[in-house]
């Protein structure tokens, strides 16, 4: 069993199944990992199995073993990493945010969603990132230092560090792996959706000549829009009005929140490069990575932008940045502007998130890591409220 002793009841009442690792997958080209669901923890990928088994990528001796535990209301350890370890906290998990509660029995369906990752290259830092996500955030450790906070560190490891001295041509398109994972895409049957992310995808070389392999009606391109005005005019004009391409952008806050939150590009290049995407009429979602900086400003975000889809995103994989580490007036005064906001479904889930006491470490943590991302880029914190600045020790 996954929980010790102290949480043997949660052993006992909680559900383990979930059906999003019946249907979903993300590849990570660069790590050659795969990945039963985006939070799932990674198996790396053996290359000779996967050449000799054409069409069972999604269907790995581990994939399988996962499924059956799960029908056996059983936890499976790939499933602790991104959802159960939260869950025995009381806290919010990509698996209970999930929209589908289809119950799915058999261990070989079909795979429907595909997360194609292609590379860590990206220009910003946004606050909830690391350098596994972003080759940005690589370079500022790599010149800065680690992050040290109460229990734990933020810094590169190895796998990133080697993978940092290595050409963009020569870890993409020109590997095995890469190979092997555009024959089982063209494979599989079925799939509905494939999103294709980073890093930043439009910093890609070779996004075009992905989105040429694929064969799908619903090929969805997840940007922060960290990329100059002239090279995303040039992608726009490459993929031709291909309606078969949409856009998820990452974006939760706007203005000063908008460009600490995601560092390395100003608010007004992001909402130009938003504009350009409307004006050749594609289809703009956004992701909302909730965090308890964003969290103050996602109101004027969400009135900004209330013609779009919105998606929230609560973060966990670092919990001194999650929604409920907040000072108790922050809380009161978001709660209160809640109520008067005609029971928006983004704002209802905020409500239930902001809604748990932070632990002191959280709030020791949460402080600390403000004065270390903001002094290493400048940034002047002054427009955050005070009463939440002297909270944290700034």
């Amino acid at each position: 069993l996954i929980f010790p002793a102290r949480y043997h009841s949660l052993n006992i009442v909680m559900d383990y199944y979930c059906s999003t690792k019946f249907t979903d997958m993300q590849v990570n080209i660069q790590s050659r990992q795969l990945q039963n669901c985006c939070k799932a923890w990674p198996e790396h990928a053996d290359l000779d199995w996967l050449e000799a088994n054409p069409g069972k990528m999604f269907h790995t001796d581990t994939m399988i073993a996962d499924r059956t535990l799960m029908l056996e209301d059983k936890s499976c350890v790939s499933c602790h990493f991104g959802c159960y370890k939260y869950e025995e906290q009381g806290l919010s998990s990509e698996r209970l945010q999930q929209s589908n509660k289809d119950f799915i029995s058999d261990t070989n369906a079909p795979l429907k969603r595909l997360q194609l990752s292609l590379s860590t290259d990206c220009n910003l830092t946004c606050m909830y990132c690391s350098s596994q996500f972003s080759t940005s955030w690589y370079k500022e450790i790599e010149k800065n230092g680690k992050y040290v906070l109460e229990g734990q560190s933020l810094e590169n490891d190895n796998w990133t560090k080697l993978w940092s001295k290595i050409k963009q041509k020569q870890r993409s398109t020109e590997s095995r792996f890469f190979d092997i994972v555009l024959r089982e895409i063209k494979l599989a049957e079925g799939i509905e959706e494939i999103k294709i992310l980073g890093g930043e995808p439009l910093l890609n070389n070779q996004l075009f000549e992905v989105i040429n392999a694929v064969d799908c009606d619903n090929i969805v391109i997840i940007t922060g829009l960290g990329i100059s005005a002239g090279r995303l005019a040039k992608f726009l004009e490459k993929i031709d009005n291909n309606k078969n391409i949409s856009f998820n952008v990452s974006a939760e806050a706007t203005g000063k929140f908008f460009e600490l939150t995601r560092y390395g590009i100003t608010w007004d290049d992001f909402t130009q490069r938003v504009n350009m995407i409307k004006d050749k009429g594609y289809r703009i979602d956004f992701i909302s990575t909730v965090s308890n900086i964003s969290v103050l400003d996602f109101h004027n975000f969400v009135e900004l932008y209330n013609d779009h889809k919105i998606n929230i995103n609560p973060i966990t994989d670092r919990q001194f940045l999650m929604p409920h580490v907040l000072d108790d007036r922050s809380k009161k005064d978001l709660i209160d502007d809640i109520k008067s906001r005609n029971n928006v479904s983004q704002f209802q889930e905020i409500s239930r998130l902001v809604n748990l006491d932070p632990s002191e470490t959280d709030r020791k943590n949460f402080g600390n890591y403000l004065k270390q991302f903001s002094s290493r880029r400048s940034i002047d914190l002054s427009f955050l409220p005070e009463h939440l600045r002297k909270w944290c020790g700034l």
